[in-house]
């Protein structure tokens, strides 16, 4: 989703700019109890009712900065799901995001596309289309839904909602999820923090379709936002570092209905060669 713990364009610069998500989670909302081990990927301990929860990450171009990524290293070490950026508005499209797509299916890994979302520059409506449009020109299809990231202005320090008063962020935001929906049949994940949400949004009730993707760093006990009743994904960490891929952001999906299967092909889990990606429909969302 990064998820955005970097953003990789920073117009005009043409630099690459490290942002990170400061705000922890703030008390209230509610809190969906998961207990984890210290180390990254090892949890011991899940509400029962909700599964096991399968492992995954978010990255952008800033992963390229150093050594090739080694999808087939990270899949042998639990890695089930992978988010990569697509795109920043309606001005950026990230130039690796066709060469992970591809590469990370072939090691047996879901591939989820996430739009960061800068409201002060483009429409909802422009960005949700701009995404979809640079999804479908990789030709790698993914089968699972579009993911906007909504968190705090990393270009405008002094402002985290861009700027943007509380009804016109909810109709930005109301935008982009009517068009993602429109174009992919599916309704978009919403990443973002607890804290941004209630401070942006005014904590609206009217996104309970979108899964959430909570960002929620430092504990096991991550607050969730109104109204959703619990996360779908969580980022729990946005440092981690993991071998076949350096520095980056952790997270978890915790299984539930309505989103496909993210666990690897029969093939994969029993040491064979990864089946290949099935083809969607038409569409390449």
């Amino acid at each position: 989703m990064k998820l955005l713990d970097c953003i990789d364009y920073v117009p005009p610069v043409k630099t690459l700019l490290r942002v990170t998500i400061l705000r922890a989670a703030a008390a209230g909302g509610v809190a969906v109890a998961l207990s984890l081990a210290a180390v990254p990927f090892a949890p011991t301990e899940v509400a029962k009712a909700a599964g096991e929860p399968v492992r995954g990450l978010d990255i952008s171009a800033y992963q390229h900065a150093g050594k090739p990524i080694n999808w087939t290293l990270l899949a042998r070490q639990g890695v089930r799901f992978i988010a990569v950026k697509v795109s920043e508005g309606t001005y950026y499209r990230n130039r690796y995001y066709p060469s992970d797509a591809r590469a990370a299916a072939a090691a047996g890994l879901r591939v989820m596309p996430y739009a960061f979302a800068n409201p002060r520059r483009s429409a909802g409506l422009a960005t949700a289309s701009y995404a979809v449009r640079a999804v479908r020109a990789s030709h790698v299809a993914t089968g699972l839904p579009l993911v906007v990231d909504l968190e705090n202005d990393p270009y405008k320090k002094a402002s985290d909602c861009y700027g943007v008063r509380i009804p016109a962020m909810i109709s930005w935001i109301a935008g982009f999820t009517a068009r993602a929906r429109a174009l992919t049949g599916k309704w978009p994940i919403i990443y973002t923090t607890a804290a941004w949400w209630r401070e942006c949004t005014g904590s609206t009730g009217r996104f309970g379709h979108d899964p959430l993707w909570l960002a929620a760093f430092g504990g096991t006990r991550p607050t969730v936002p109104s109204p959703w009743p619990h996360w779908t994904f969580w980022q729990y960490n946005n440092a981690g570092f993991l071998p076949g891929i350096g520095q980056t952001d952790l997270d978890y999906y915790l299984p539930s209905g309505g989103l496909l299967e993210f666990r690897p092909p029969a093939a994969a889990q029993h040491g064979g060669k990864p089946a290949a990606a099935k083809p969607d429909s038409h569409k390449k969302s």
